[in-house]
């Protein structure tokens, strides 16, 4: 549900900026659908300190500090001057690690939804948009802990996002163009929380797990102008 009227307000927002964008020309309030596929590397010291001390030893070798993750994405970009534009971006984020020891298989697997309001400027270009951007969000979190299929436990958690992203798009035509980008991103994270509201802590530590971390990533789409 807060998911849902978060989404409402940043669409509130970005439909609202022709209004207050009234000197900008027909050829520069142009629409920009976005979407693909990307995948980041990234790192969340809380968590990774709660499986060393959690799993067993023969496991713990295998916990890396940084994980690979993909996400799906989708955004509209609003272009309301000449190289500046506002652009909400939504993506479907999902990462599992997997640790083994003897005959029981740890199956941890992160699913986040990850909505941002960005701004971005332009440089001016026939040929190629090339963009420098930043923005933030709010997001929610799904964390399954699958042991050996044997039982399975949810946890959720939810916090505030930034994202820092320079786009490279070479243009095919006057209304598609590639999408490439590499961003840097860090975020926070409430404790995360079981079904029925209890705390998840380490059980050696008694400190409470969160999901905030930081990392890099790389997109690959395509983007097309709708108006």
């Amino acid at each position: 549900m807060k998911g849902t009227v978060f989404l409402i307000l940043f669409c509130s927002v970005l439909l609202n900026i022709p209004v207050m964008s009234q000197k900008v020309s027909s050829d520069k309030g142009k629409y920009l659908l976005s979407l693909g596929m990307g995948a980041d590397y990234s790192s969340t010291p809380s968590f990774t300190d709660y499986l060393k001390n959690e799993l067993p030893l023969s496991a713990q070798d295998s916990i890396k500090p940084f994980s690979i993750g993909v996400e799906f994405f989708v955004g509209i970009e609003y272009r309301f001057l000449k190289v500046a534009s506002i652009k909400l971006d939504y993506s479907y984020y999902l990462r599992s690690n997997r640790y083994t020891f003897a005959y029981y298989v740890f199956d941890y697997t992160l699913t986040s939804h990850q909505p941002y309001l960005m701004f971005f400027y332009k440089l001016d270009n026939k040929k190629i948009d090339l963009k420098f951007g930043g923005g933030a969000g709010y997001h929610f979190h799904i964390l399954s802990n699958n042991i050996s299929s044997n039982s399975t436990k949810s946890y959720t958690s939810s916090g505030i996002g930034i994202r820092g992203e320079i786009i490279f798009a070479p243009r095919f035509s006057k209304v598609l163009e590639t999408y490439i980008s590499g961003y840097v991103f860090g975020s926070a994270s409430s404790s995360i929380k079981d079904e029925s509201g209890n705390l998840l802590k380490g059980s050696s530590t008694g400190k409470e797990v969160n999901l905030g971390g930081y990392g890099v990533g790389a997109r690959l789409g395509l983007s097309i102008y709708l108006n």
